[in-house]
């Protein structure tokens, strides 16, 4: 993949990024009205709605995917150490979550919760604990 400057990178992130979360507006609201309009609303079109859903969140996930890729080295390790600790903060707490469900201390978590609180655990990080993440040698 051709190496970007950082603005032309994040420029390119944006012009994919805010299509994909106005589908997933739309999708959200809008399967929600649509699933409203039946009393019990057959399962092949609640699955449907919940795949339309959910295809914008693949998106952004490439997305940050792509944009690590083509930018400079310096970008692509504070991006993958925020994801990555993004990830481990979502995978622990996931796993004191379920613990705790388990033994009826907290009620059950619905699934798809994890997927923002990825997305708030890697925002986070990537703000705030950026000098923290990169090594040596990796200081501008």
């Amino acid at each position: 993949m051709a190496q970007l400057t950082f603005r032309e990178a994040n420029k390119r992130y944006r012009r994919a990024f805010i299509p994909a979360m106005v589908v997933y507006t739309v999708a959200v609201f809008g399967g929600s009205f649509l699933l409203k309009q039946f009393e019990t609303p057959p399962t092949w079109l609640s699955a449907i709605v919940a795949l339309i859903m959910a295809a914008p969140i693949g998106v952004v996930l490439w997305l940050m995917w792509r944009l690590t890729r083509e930018t400079d080295e310096f970008t692509r390790q504070q991006q993958m150490s925020a994801m990555a600790a993004g990830g481990l903060m979502t995978a622990f707490f996931s796993v004191v979550w379920g613990f705790l469900e388990l033994y009826n201390v907290v009620p059950a978590l619905w699934t798809f919760l994890v997927g923002p609180f990825f997305f708030l655990s890697y925002g986070l990080v990537y703000c705030f604990g950026r000098r923290s993440l990169v090594g040596p040698g990796f200081e501008k």
